[in-house]
């Protein structure tokens, strides 16, 4: 008799506080505060000697925003920027380019591919190469830059 009035009395006096902690876990959790992922917009890597400034990927297309780094060899330009992206997470293969113009360090330019992504708010994540071309003194070089880029459509 006695541990059923205890463990009652031990319901009642903390029953309230256990019961505040779940309805907070369930409050934090529905806005997503458990998934840092999801607040990430745009993540990349490689594509040295460009840094993946912005993406947004919608049914439209893939619009990508670069910002132009060090250039190899010296070079004080780079031209003929076109992207190639493999089919992906949430996303289609596609091409564009050619950027028109040159671009010099630390300038930012966009190139759209012709992949679609799926509905609004959908992670997304590809690979894809962005094929440039630079002059120096001794001559002309094509070159490419891999890496991946991932975010949400919309």
């Amino acid at each position: 008799m006695m541990k059923g009035q205890s463990a009652l009395e031990y319901m009642m006096t903390y029953g309230w506080a256990i019961l505040i902690i779940v309805i907070v876990a369930v409050i934090l959790y529905s806005m997503g505060i458990f998934n840092p992922g999801a607040s990430i917009t745009t993540a990349s890597s490689g594509f040295s000697p460009f840094a993946v400034s912005a993406a947004v990927c919608n049914t439209s297309g893939l619009y990508v925003a670069f910002t132009t780094g060090g250039l190899p060899n010296g070079a004080s330009s780079a031209s003929a920027l076109s992207l190639t992206v493999s089919a992906g997470t949430g996303i289609g293969s596609g091409s564009g380019g050619p950027y028109a113009g040159p671009v010099s360090p630390g300038t930012t330019f966009t190139i759209k591919a012709t992949s679609t992504c799926a509905t609004s708010g959908v992670r997304f994540s590809t690979s894809g190469t962005l094929s440039y071309s630079v002059t120096t003194a001794v001559g002309t070089t094509t070159n490419n830059a891999t890496g991946t880029i991932a975010g949400t459509s919309s």
